[in-house]
């Protein structure tokens, strides 16, 4: 699942696994993403080996410059360049990506393995970027997107200190005190976010309760809304071209289409894109069926339903009434029995 964009340098458009980036990238301020201590300016090698890899190149992000490499025969890659601060930035194959933190004259080799890429990486000479490595697997681990779906706020914002004090004990291990001061800050803006959403998804209608209307054009330009389809069950998807899990769950959705199509239930696609001629072209080049709206970036729907990370899924009843709010992806064993219980 991905977080709002350009927020923090671990997965945003490139990842989808559940939030999957998305927890912790969502709440960490932009200010924060390239947050650094001033250094001379110093020479950083990044060499390593992509096992299983997806293209030919790897690239290295940073704020404002990308750098490139191409893989040679056996897979192999390596990037110097200079940096004048402290910097996170990321480190991209394919669609995946994973945070580094670099401080200068570092010589930093990494390994991945792109059948399980963040299960995988390994980093020698660079203790930050290895502990954000960690960080992530903890977050996944911890799963707290899911937990801020389901649990009340009490309960949720325990679970969250738990998660935070996990961290910040892998933390204790990092001498680096520049690094560690942005990771607490960076957490006490997490809780302080995570608060905030609770109290906004607390205010979410129930199950059973009207869902809240909202209108898009689709691709034709006609207004649709999501009370236009009362009388039929409807399973809403909403998405962005740009972001890998949402892509990913394409196949499984038009199969999921295809199995139901007989049956009254409505399949609506509701893209948070900004870039409209992009949207278009992946609806042809998909070949995506259903109903599909475009919403000009993160607007009413949003809004309305507190999402902060894409995809999201939910299912309405024929009555216009909220069934979920955070649906089974169609990828998962779970939808399908959903949809058989409540047609």
């Amino acid at each position: 699942m991905v977080m709002l964009q350009n927020l923090y340098p671990k997965k945003l458009t490139f990842k989808n696994k559940e939030m999957r980036f998305k927890i912790l990238l969502a709440i960490t301020i932009s200010s924060l993403f390239f947050s650094c201590t001033q250094t001379d300016e110093s020479l950083v090698t990044i060499s390593g080996t992509i096992t299983n890899p997806k293209s030919d190149t790897v690239e290295i992000r940073l704020q404002d410059t990308t750098y490139f490499s191409t893989l040679d025969a056996t897979h192999n890659f390596n990037i110097s360049f200079h940096i004048d601060t402290a910097s996170y930035l990321s480190f991209i194959h394919g669609e995946e990506s994973t945070a580094m933190y670099l401080n200068g004259d570092e010589n930093v080799k990494l390994t991945i393995d792109t059948e399980l890429f963040d299960e995988t990486i390994k980093y020698e000479g660079s203790a930050t970027s290895s502990y954000l490595a960690t960080k992530y697997m903890m977050s996944e681990k911890a799963n707290i997107y899911r937990l801020l779906m389901t649990t009340e706020k009490e309960e949720f914002m325990l679970s969250l200190e738990e998660y935070i004090k996990a961290i910040e004990n892998e933390l204790s291990n990092i001498q680096n005190a520049n690094f560690v001061a942005l990771e607490k800050e960076t957490n006490q803006q997490m809780l302080a976010y995570y608060s905030k959403q609770a109290d906004n998804i607390s205010k979410l209608p129930k199950k059973g309760e009207p869902a809240i209307d909202f209108t898009y054009p689709d691709k034709e330009g006609n207004i649709v809304s999501l009370s236009t389809f009362e009388g039929s069950l409807v399973y809403v998807d909403v998405w962005a071209t740009w972001c890998a899990p949402c892509r990913a769950e394409i196949p499984a959705l038009k199969q999921l289409e295809a199995d139901y199509h007989h049956m009254n239930i409505i399949f609506m696609s509701v893209s948070v894109d900004r870039d409209k001629q992009k949207w278009l072209n992946m609806l042809e080049d998909k070949q995506l069926g259903g109903v599909q709206l475009w919403a000009d970036g993160w607007s009413k729907i949003t809004e309305s339903y507190a999402i902060n990370s894409i995809p999201r899924f939910m299912l309405f009843d024929s009555e216009g009434n909220i069934i979920s709010l955070n649906a089974p992806r169609p990828s998962s064993e779970g939808i399908r029995e959903l949809f058989d219980t409540n047609l």
